[in-house]
């Protein structure tokens, strides 16, 4: 009888905590509130996790933030959340720090952050994609983070580039590779299926005097403004805003006369095949040397997102606040577009329920 009871109770506990530990979605399924709703969240005091205050992410902060100030909510926005660290907060429910490089940035983009745990976020959908899969630049913490939910797809405009001083005398990207003259290029380390195609390697271009200049800061190890400028080359994604993502363009389409290039084709295939990416045309005049539309790539779609125990009332005030106030998206540094046909259309990673609801009442969806 003894053995039989706490058998008995040893079910009851396994039982109890297993249904106690239902991942949120199942819970509404079963017509349930999630339990783990945040404090932040409950006070309305919601923690965004952003970027810098010139950054497209940060940006994307300050609208979510302004915009749901009108239903009572004061967010606070952490400015150092920037790259691949946004979605590991998010995901891993970790208290966000100070980046060890937060001291090349400039001064008046950055706070310290909030000693809270991040209720909301930003980034790319190929970012936020690659961390959902455990790829790219999420490879090495050997997991998949599969508890996000979408609120909302904001759209920009965000071209992949290529381009060459006039004075550099390059006419194609294929000249690179033999060339004999130090060949210096302004661009991030994204670009590798770009080096790969036209057989462009780093290691080459030092052996030769050259190298990789990358396109943000002026701290240790980064270069002016005009040192930027002053490349041979220039390749990477941009428009004419000056975030310190996009700002190397900006400089350099002043600062030096530019020759800007067509991708060959089967480039802009294998560039288009890339998450988060597609085939696109530079308008004419764009940047000052861009004399013409031009094909390429780009990536048009940024996720605002919560991870999937935030509540469904919170998920649907969002979606709701960035709706009826998307003229805040027409005033900010960078171009933001808010398009009730996009707004919910995430392939991948699933949109929240709470607002999935609000776009079914709006009919943005069925």
């Amino acid at each position: 009888m003894r053995r039989l009871t706490r058998r008995c109770l040893l079910f009851i506990t396994i039982w109890s905590f297993t249904v106690g530990s239902l991942p949120s979605d199942a819970q509404r399924a079963r017509g349930e509130t999630p339990s783990a709703t945040s404090a932040t969240i409950s006070s309305k005091t919601p923690v965004f996790a952003g970027a810098c205050k010139a950054c497209p992410w940060g940006i994307l902060a300050k609208v979510t933030a302004d915009a749901l100030s009108f239903y009572g909510y004061r967010t606070t926005i952490c400015w150092v959340c920037w790259s691949n660290l946004g979605p590991r907060y998010m995901a891993d429910k970790t208290k966000p720090i100070m980046p060890a490089n937060a001291q090349f940035e400039v001064p008046e983009y950055i706070e310290p952050p909030p000693d809270a745990v991040p209720d909301i976020s930003a980034t790319s959908e190929s970012n936020l994609l690659d961390a959902w899969n455990g790829t790219g630049a999420y490879a090495a913490d050997h997991k998949q983070r599969h508890n996000y939910r979408v609120i909302a797809v904001i759209r920009t405009s965000t071209y992949v580039l290529a381009a060459a001083s006039k004075k550099s005398g390059i006419t194609n990207l294929r000249q690179i590779k033999d060339r004999k003259e130090p060949t210096w290029i302004t661009g991030g380390n994204g670009n590798d299926i770009i080096f790969q195609y036209y057989g462009i390697s780093v290691d080459d271009l030092k052996a030769k005097g050259g190298g990789l200049m990358p396109p943000v800061g002026t701290g240790a190890g980064r270069v002016t403004r005009e040192r930027r400028a002053s490349a041979d080359v220039f390749i990477g994604s941009g428009l004419l805003a000056n975030t310190p993502e996009q700002r190397s363009w900006y400089e350099a389409s002043q600062l030096n006369d530019l020759v800007f290039f067509e991708f060959e084709e089967p480039l802009i295939a294998r560039l288009a095949a890339q998450p988060g990416y597609f085939r696109a045309t530079v308008p004419l005049a764009l940047f000052r040397g861009v004399d013409r539309p031009i094909p390429t790539v780009m990536r048009p779609n940024h996720l605002i997102y919560v991870r999937d125990d935030a509540p469904d009332e919170f998920a649907y005030n969002v979606a709701k606040a960035l709706d009826e106030h998307r003229d805040l998206f027409q005033v900010q540094l960078e171009p933001w577009y808010y398009d009730p046909r996009t707004v919910a259309a995430s392939s991948v990673i699933p949109l929240h329920p709470g607002a999935a609801k609000y776009y079914r009442e709006r009919g943005y969806v069925k």
